[in-house]
């Protein structure tokens, strides 16, 4: 075997550019020469460009044709819930939902509780009663009420 590969290599030494370690000496030559890699490279791009002629679908009128680029950004094809992203996305939510729900909590009942003090709800048995009530108290004679389902409102 060794003889065949010493064999080989003196054959094609003349035809070889001389290396500087002398183990490259026995390799045979590439397969496929710079004009080959070209000449693929080339006949994948006219197939290429064929396959997208054949695939270009008239969108109405004439010149108009669907392209690759699609849309503004690129849509997953599937995702696997097994996956890094998944398992990155449940911790987060796991991690981070609890503490969002004790500060948000904690805001709206502060909202809450300013707002029902500075402007506390009373049920009255006879709304328009109590209105005119009001309205004598303050002393008031033009008012604008909006008269809801549960809840009046007064505009002075």
């Amino acid at each position: 075997l060794a003889q065949a590969i010493l064999a080989q290599a003196l054959k094609t030494e003349g035809s070889r550019a001389r290396c500087a370690t002398p183990f490259l000496k026995l390799l045979p030559p590439p397969p496929h020469s710079l004009r080959m890699l070209f000449g693929r490279i080339a006949a994948a791009s006219r197939a290429a460009a064929v396959r997208g002629a054949q695939r270009a679908v008239p969108l109405g009128f004439p010149g108009a044709q669907r392209t690759a680029s699609t849309g503004a950004f690129p849509k997953l094809m599937s995702i696997r819930y097994d996956g890094l992203m998944a398992k990155c996305l449940i911790a987060a939510i796991v991690y981070y939902v609890p503490q969002d729900v004790v500060v948000l909590g904690g805001m709206f009942w502060s909202w809450h509780s300013t707002s029902s003090s500075i402007s506390p709800k009373k049920k009255q048995a006879d709304a328009e009663a109590a209105l005119e009530a009001f309205k004598a108290k303050k002393g008031l004679d033009k008012v604008q009420v909006y008269k809801g389902r549960s809840t009046w409102h007064v505009t002075l």
